[in-house]
């Protein structure tokens, strides 16, 4: 069973790799590592790749599971985030086919991480129409037994996981299609989003 870390509005590798997998779980024991997916996700402006990242609290510092991280609700990101979005992509064709399913994560106050990024990744599978099966983690875990592999990490600083087809893109960027937000898929390639994923190639030996 393909293994990830929590991620905010993941990246198209994220997405590639549950597409081809079919059945997945997020691992929210493992420990929250700074520089990753887990509170950031990148979108295209007019300006070029732009990082949007979600102040985090780490309750008990850098041993703290991804489970047990809060958001810092005493900034204001969620405002800073969706009018940095909506600046991003209010001209590409399906914003605004998709855009009142995404406004309310930035809308309702979140105070754990996990909780705001499973409910994303879940509506984005949902918009998607990609046939595939989350399981639980404790669930996941307790099938697991003591075989415990660390989660398939996904960084801004590795080298992308998956080749993508081309698609047109509002504001066309040369920087590896595997890390942009999924967002920047979706609203620019809206139903052929899972095509695209479907046939995105693995640049990982051995697959995942």
């Amino acid at each position: 069973m393909l293994r990830l870390c929590t991620a905010y509005f993941p990246p198209l590798d994220y997405f590639a790799a549950i597409a081809q997998a079919g059945v997945f779980t997020i691992d929210t024991q493992e420990h929250y590592l700074k520089q990753t997916f887990r509170n950031r996700c990148l979108i295209v402006t007019s300006q070029g790749v732009q990082s949007l990242s979600v102040p985090c609290i780490k309750t008990w510092g850098n041993h703290t599971p991804a489970a047990k991280i809060a958001t810092d609700t005493a900034k204001h990101w969620q405002r800073d985030h969706w009018r940095s979005i909506c600046t991003a992509y209010n001209k590409s064709p399906f914003f605004l086919y998709y855009k009142d399913d995404i406004a309310p994560f930035f809308e309702k106050e979140y105070r754990n991480l996990c909780d705001l990024n499973a409910q994303i990744t879940d509506l984005l599978l949902k918009k998607l129409k990609l046939p595939v099966e989350r399981i639980p983690w404790e669930k996941a875990k307790g099938e697991a037994g003591t075989d415990y592999t660390p989660p398939l990490d996904f960084s801004p600083k590795k080298e992308a996981k998956f080749e993508f087809p081309p698609y047109l893109q509002t504001f066309p960027c040369s920087q590896a299609a595997g890390h942009l937000s999924i967002l920047d898929l979706l609203f620019n390639a809206g139903p052929e989003s899972a095509s695209i994923l479907q046939s995105a190639r693995s640049l990982t030996k051995g697959g995942f």
